[in-house]
């Protein structure tokens, strides 16, 4: 879970990454062991029920991924929900890569 700090780190110098239907904020940090995920999972994505099954099947993904060092925030459109277990790691994965691959080149 990010703390507030975190939050304002990642307003200051997050970059965003996009898989449609869903986007990732992130600060590369590799003092940060383990790395801090936090989702910003709207109402428009559904009913807390489907919010929260979200959040857990990204969780689980996430959990099972070899994240990099840092700060990230993963959140999405309301066609998220719409998204299976495997297009969920399947996108899950891709904002992964372009988050190293943004970091590198910038």
């Amino acid at each position: 879970m990010l703390c507030v700090d975190s939050f304002s780190r990642l307003r200051r110098e997050g970059l965003r990454v996009r898989c449609d239907p869903m986007w990732c904020s992130f600060v590369a940090d590799s003092n940060m062991s383990p790395p801090q995920v936090a989702f910003a999972i709207g109402r428009a994505v559904g009913p807390a029920v489907t919010r929260n099954r979200l959040r857990r099947r990204l969780r689980s993904i996430l959990g099972a991924m070899d994240v990099p060092n840092g700060l990230y925030l993963f959140g999405g459109r309301p066609s998220m929900s719409e998204l299976t277990f495997a297009e969920l790691e399947t996108h899950a994965a891709a904002l992964l890569v372009a988050a190293q691959h943004s970091r590198a080149h910038s």
